[in-house]
């Protein structure tokens, strides 16, 4: 799978797009990923900003480079706003936080490898070869 038939299915599933990022700021969100200690953005994330800026269908959510507003509903924090008060936590040392819903946190590592970790332990509990498959697990399952 890629970038747009990702996008194509979740449109399909009723999925809420932000606007898409801006190079200056997928850059500066990269860059303050790095000072906060935590796994830059890899290919697959950068190329899901260039189309839109983060997801979100019922309690799924896909963080954006930008904080998304949903109107009455509370605003969607940005992946750094996420990481940087999750920072110092050791189990998520040399990762970062990209999604999360009622049930899993996801993250991705240095290496771009994305693993679903449990909500209360944020122990991993599963590594992703496809991470396609990693970012539609997130949002899916907050659909339920």
């Amino acid at each position: 799978m890629n970038c747009f038939e990702f996008l194509t299915l979740m449109k399909k599933n009723g999925v809420m797009l932000a606007p898409q990022a801006s190079f200056q700021t997928i850059s500066l969100t990269n860059t303050n990923l790095q000072n906060i200690r935590a796994a830059i953005l890899p290919q697959f994330m950068i190329e899901l900003y260039q189309q839109c800026g983060g997801l979100n269908i019922g309690n799924g959510y896909i963080f954006g480079p930008s904080e998304i507003k949903r109107g009455r509903k509370y605003p969607i924090p940005s992946i750094v706003q996420l990481n940087t008060d999750l920072a110092g936590i050791s189990q998520l040392r040399g990762k970062t936080v990209f999604g999360r819903n009622d049930l899993f946190w996801f993250a991705f590592d240095s290496f771009g490898k994305c693993f679903m970790l449990d909500n209360t332990t944020l122990k991993e509990l599963r590594k992703y070869e496809e991470p396609y498959r990693a970012l539609t697990d997130c949002l899916m399952a907050g659909n339920i």
